[in-house]
């Protein structure tokens, strides 16, 4: 079997569970491709301006939750839907199609399902169009497709948000979280050991978490400094060396605490087993992979793509949604001190009605495949 994974790289947030799926797939003996949708459809331009705005957006979050909601809706899926079928894309995706005939075809941006499954069911392609919610909790009403095949999504909230979008019960199923290889087949260490692995010192530790582009503020380790908490935090992600002498100076102004900026690592995992908490703004792969190893997570900055993890928060208990530095550094103080908190954190973490395996994802994958031959 063939299964074509593609993907938008607007940020590492869709090539990410493209990539872990692809890998399950030829660990269960199948063949992939997995490329980025915009060379499928020989779109340059809209290649360059998915990644750039992505870019423009994490660095005015403001913008981005006003810009987003504003394109966020049914009648922008139309337009998609519209010239989707008229400009050269189609053609250029009907080509590719010939020429590759993959057995199934898996979306893990949201304009697969107004893009790919609008062309696909036009010309009547027998191929399975299938879309994952990257976003987890949701998936943008701009890539609303009435005839997808199958739309994957790992939490309830998110089955439910798609329901009232106006998909049928028929087209979502709950699926597991599409981990990547690194840390599904890692090595669970404690705490402790996985300090120590990454020559870390064995204390409380925040793993700031500035994602695949680097971006990020400062704000909250200057709180921390002002109210004399030295603790350690680590900071990865795709840094500059501008961004890690920021974070090494402000470390010299309060003796004891210690900073480290490792930047972009391969074990991402290790890290998060290494730290007490995750800090961020609400990349959904960062997210679910800190819950996935029992590691809560605060959230510094809400993006409207991630809307929905404050609800999620908020039944749950395994994270904050904080925007305010100063507030940010308060909660965390509180949680530092208070143990019986700290264990009421992680018994909510290891009951979370989530699963998370690539493996699994594909296995579910498959059986829609067989169901909808049948």
């Amino acid at each position: 079997m063939l299964g074509a994974m593609l993907y938008v790289h607007a940020g590492k947030g869709h090539y990410i569970p493209a990539k872990a799926v692809t890998d399950a797939m030829e660990r269960a003996g199948h063949q992939t491709c997995l490329l980025d949708m915009f060379d499928v459809l020989r779109a340059p331009f809209w290649q360059w301006f998915c990644k750039h705005e992505w870019r423009f957006m994490l660095h005015h979050p403001r913008i981005e939750r006003f810009y987003h909601r504003l394109m966020d809706t049914h009648f922008i899926a139309s337009v998609v839907r519209f010239l989707s079928v008229r400009l050269h894309i189609n053609r250029d995706f009907l080509a590719w199609y010939e020429q590759t005939k993959p057995d199934f075809i898996l979306c893990t941006n949201f304009l697969g399902g107004s893009v790919i499954a609008t062309i696909a069911k036009q010309a009547k392609l027998k191929v399975p169009v299938f879309v994952y919610a990257a976003d987890v909790f949701n998936n943008p009403k701009a890539g609303y497709h009435h005839k997808i095949d199958r739309l994957f999504i790992p939490t309830e909230l998110g089955v439910k948000n798609l329901l009232n979008q106006g998909y049928t019960s028929n087209q979502v199923r709950l699926s597991p979280f599409p981990l990547q290889t690194s840390i599904q087949q890692m090595e669970h260490l404690s705490k402790s050991q996985a300090r120590q692995s990454l020559g870390l010192e064995d204390r409380f530790t925040i793993l700031l978490n500035l994602g695949g582009e680097g971006i990020g503020s400062t704000a909250l380790i200057k709180q921390l400094i002002k109210n004399k908490l030295a603790w350690q935090v680590v900071v990865v992600g795709n840094l500059s060396e501008h961004t890690k002498l920021r974070f090494q100076a402000l470390a010299r102004e309060l003796p004891g605490m210690n900073i480290q900026t490792p930047g972009f690592v391969s074990n991402i995992g290790l890290y998060m087993l290494a730290c007490d908490v995750q800090a961020g703004k609400a990349g959904a792969n960062a997210l679910m992979e800190s819950l996935s190893l029992g590691r809560p997570f605060m959230i510094n900055e809400l993006l409207h793509a991630a809307r929905d993890t404050q609800a999620f928060f908020d039944e749950y208990k395994v994270g904050w949604v904080i925007r305010r530095p100063k507030q940010q550094m308060i909660t965390l103080k509180n949680f530092a001190e208070d143990q019986q908190a700290q264990r009421l954190m992680q018994e909510r973490l290891a009951s979370l009605p989530l699963s998370f395996s690539s493996d699994l994802f594909v296995n579910l994958l498959l059986n829609e495949m067989q169901a909808l031959a049948d």
